[in-house]
């Protein structure tokens, strides 16, 4: 068991890594700071640049529960 929650957090660790860097690098261009620049986020229209933190905040999180998954079974 101890194993298959390593593997599980490092699974978390790595996905959520990527995923915030590639949140950070996503609709980056010159538009992207106007208030025209919207997003569809499940039912709520965001801005772009709101909708870049909403997806780095998510995906930093996976990545901190992933750690601490790894942290704790190693």
């Amino acid at each position: 068991m101890k194993e298959a929650m390593m593997t599980v957090g490092m699974l978390l660790l790595f996905a959520g890594a990527l995923g915030a860097v590639a949140g950070s690098t996503l609709n980056t261009g010159p538009t992207v700071a106007s208030s025209s620049c919207t997003e569809n986020f499940f039912l709520v229209k965001l801005q772009c640049l709101q909708y870049l933190l909403v997806v780095e905040v998510i995906f930093t999180v996976i990545a901190f529960i992933g750690g601490a998954l790894v942290m704790r079974n190693r």
